[in-house]
């Protein structure tokens, strides 16, 4: 009977080991996309107030243009004009634009 345990155990404990190991794995590979993420972070803080006081500019996100990390700047409307201020590159960075209409807090409930 003590061999029986022994073995549900040590099944048990190798199961559990896969499991832990498969996961860590899967969320290592989630995160390869996002190697520059910490530097990305970093030029979208030198430059978002720049880029805020620009007329028309309601905010300033990071995101994935074909497939690499971006900053992504939001436009209340579309302008000719408004999409000539804002660069094509930061800091070796690809400059996207969204039009989104103004953006608004939702009140707390």
């Amino acid at each position: 009977m003590k061999i029986n345990k022994i073995t549900i155990v040590a099944l048990a404990t190798v199961a559990l080991s896969g499991l832990l190991l498969t996961s860590l794995w899967m969320l290592s590979l989630q995160k390869q996309p996002w190697a520059n993420q910490s530097a990305i972070e970093l030029v979208k803080e030198q430059h978002e107030s720049e880029l805020m006081n620009v007329k028309g500019v309601v905010g300033v996100g990071i995101s994935r243009c074909e497939g690499k990390p971006c900053i992504e700047v939001y436009l209340a409307n579309e302008s000719p004009n408004l999409s000539k201020q804002i660069p094509t590159q930061l800091d070796g960075f690809k400059v996207d634009t969204k039009v989104t209409g103004n953006i608004e807090a939702l009140p707390q409930p």
